[in-house]
């Protein structure tokens, strides 16, 4: 266990919102898709799901990730998987979260501020915000550097 540390080995481990600005970037493709997909984030700690493994001012990790991304009303993160384990906290607002088999079965349920679903490896999970304001949830992925996820809808794989 390390216990000798600097002040700014300290500060470079804090991160603060509200120094930073909204990506829309890594969802952009999903977005002109569909406008339904349009969302941006935030990166905190770890790498990103599109690949882009490096990114000034964020966190680097070796066994999460963390973002906070913004969904507006109506926005929809659609139905995917990952290798690893997703958590989604809902920080402000309420979203629609949900579990889809590969029979096309859905569970869904409604979260509200400060809830959450947990997502085992490999389970097709998403989100989406059915109000008519702006929501923020907290993206925990249980690996620093994931891979690109796999989604429900064949056409999204492709983007």
């Amino acid at each position: 266990m390390a216990s000798e540390f600097t002040e700014a080995e300290f500060l470079a481990h804090v991160q603060r919102f509200g120094t930073k600005e909204l990506d829309w970037q890594p969802f952009a493709k999903q977005g002109d898709f569909d406008e339904k997909y349009r969302r941006a984030h935030v990166r905190m700690v770890g790498a990103s799901i599109t690949g882009k493994h490096v990114e000034a001012g964020t966190i680097t990790a070796d066994r999460f990730t963390l973002s906070v991304m913004m969904m507006p009303p109506g926005g929809e993160a659609p139905s995917h998987a990952h290798e690893v384990e997703e958590v989604f906290f809902v920080v402000k607002g309420e979203l629609t979260a949900w579990w889809e088999s590969d029979d096309g079965q859905i569970l869904e349920t409604v979260l509200r501020e400060r809830e959450m679903l947990h997502s085992p490896a490999d389970i097709m999970h998403g989100l989406r915000n059915h109000t008519d304001t702006e929501a923020l949830v907290q993206v925990v992925i249980g690996v620093g550097r994931p891979q690109k996820p796999t989604y429900l809808d064949p056409a999204l794989d492709a983007l």
